[in-house]
């Protein structure tokens, strides 16, 4: 009986040890399997981070796309204010025109340093057939000289300038 006894106490411990044994392996598959989730999630974060970073990469260039397209409308916006005349409302001016046999009567717009020609030329906008025409122009008795300015014209806002069919 003692035998058996201990035989069964034999037994006991070696299945107490292959039962440890087996706890081990499963603690170490355990472990693998956690290494693998974790693996999985880093290789998972990583993927992220590298769309994310790809994204971030999109959006610079498309912000430097837009930078340069701001510098270039900000160049033509100064190329454009260069290539105008700024002008203060209080200087511009308008000459009346008035044709001897009345069939002008017209308004322009102008500033005092503009030419004569340049209104002048502004006129025949209005009036196509004064082309056509050898025209003189006089302000207040005196003849106006057409490539001379406004000002040195001694023209002034609301003048009437009367114009002369010569034929």
């Amino acid at each position: 009986m003692n035998n058996e006894i201990n035989d069964l106490k034999n037994e006991l411990e070696k299945y107490k040890n292959k039962n440890k044994n087996l706890e081990n392996e499963i603690n170490k598959l355990n472990k693998i399997i956690e290494n693998q989730k974790n693996n999985q999630i880093k290789n998972s974060n990583n993927e992220e981070i590298k769309k994310l970073k790809d994204e971030i990469k999109n959006y610079k260039e498309q912000l430097i796309l837009k930078e340069n397209e701001i510098n270039k409308l900000k160049l033509q916006i100064e190329k454009n204010i260069k290539g105008k005349e700024l002008v203060d409302i209080n200087d511009i001016m308008v000459i009346n025109f008035i044709s001897t046999d009345s069939s002008v009567h017209c308004g322009i717009k102008c500033l005092p340093t503009y030419t004569f020609a340049k209104v002048e030329e502004e006129l025949y906008q209005f009036y196509d057939d004064l082309r056509n025409t050898n025209n003189v122009f006089t302000v207040n008795a005196r003849p106006i000289l057409r490539f001379k300015k406004i000002k040195e014209n001694n023209i002034h806002d609301g003048d009437i300038v009367q114009l002369i069919k010569v034929e």
